[in-house]
């Protein structure tokens, strides 16, 4: 599996594991490490930004492209949702964890996230966990397979904290199913900070950048 890799700065002692979205690629995200190396912030925070496979996607007319797993429709995700590829990713994300873990890294100083299509993938990573992880970041995506979330959950019964962020004005991934998203890790008893940002469409913003670097301040400490 292959994905972009940035290192610590001083002794990693942390990793972020961030996904793509639809048709992207893990350096479309390297702004990400960029950004909070210019207020040499996170220094002891390795970012890793995985690359999705080339595949067929349905809802773009059966074009190849990268994607995490195949999508149908954007007006009813639940609908005819591909499990095998999600669970496919599922398991690419727990791989890429299972690698930090190896290097030393100890779970709870892991934090995985997403952006889209590799939001939905680390929404259902981290709420199935066996493992107690950092955290969660989560932009501008949904929870997928729900209908099996809350009984993993609730077998595994692993809480870690989770940011949700989405734009109002999101045309692609609509704002409503960030507002599901949330719900359903209320639910959970899974504690979530929700993010609002109005009139942003299907795309990060300073603020957003600043608001996921708070939470990795916090869940990741340097010390």
């Amino acid at each position: 599996m292959s994905a972009v890799r940035i290192p610590a700065i001083t002794e990693h002692t942390a990793t972020v594991i961030f996904m793509h979205g639809l048709g992207d690629s893990g350096s479309g995200w390297t702004f990400l490490a960029d950004e909070y190396r210019k207020l040499h912030a996170l220094d002891h925070v390795a970012f890793v930004f995985p690359n999705a496979p080339n595949q067929k996607v349905t809802l773009n007319f059966g074009l190849q492209m990268p994607s995490w797993f195949d999508i149908v429709s954007l007006d009813r995700v639940e609908a005819q949702e591909d499990s095998k590829g999600i669970l496919e990713s599922v398991g690419r994300m727990r791989s890429f964890i299972a690698e930090e873990i190896a290097k030393g890294i100890k779970p709870e100083r892991i934090v995985i996230g997403g952006f889209s299509q590799g939001c939905a993938i680390s929404l259902y990573t981290g709420v199935t966990s066996d493992i107690k992880l950092g955290g969660v970041v989560a932009l501008s995506g949904f929870m997928p397979l729900r209908s099996t979330v809350a009984e993993l959950h609730k077998k595994l019964g692993i809480k870690i904290p989770f940011l949700v962020g989405h734009g109002t004005s999101d045309p692609v991934v609509k704002y409503e199913y960030g507002e599901f998203t949330k719900k359903v890790l209320d639910s959970l008893d899974v504690p979530c900070e929700f993010h609002t940002y109005r009139g942003l469409t299907h795309s990060a913003s300073p603020q957003e950048i600043s608001d996921v670097l708070t939470f990795l301040q916090k869940t990741l400490p340097s010390a």
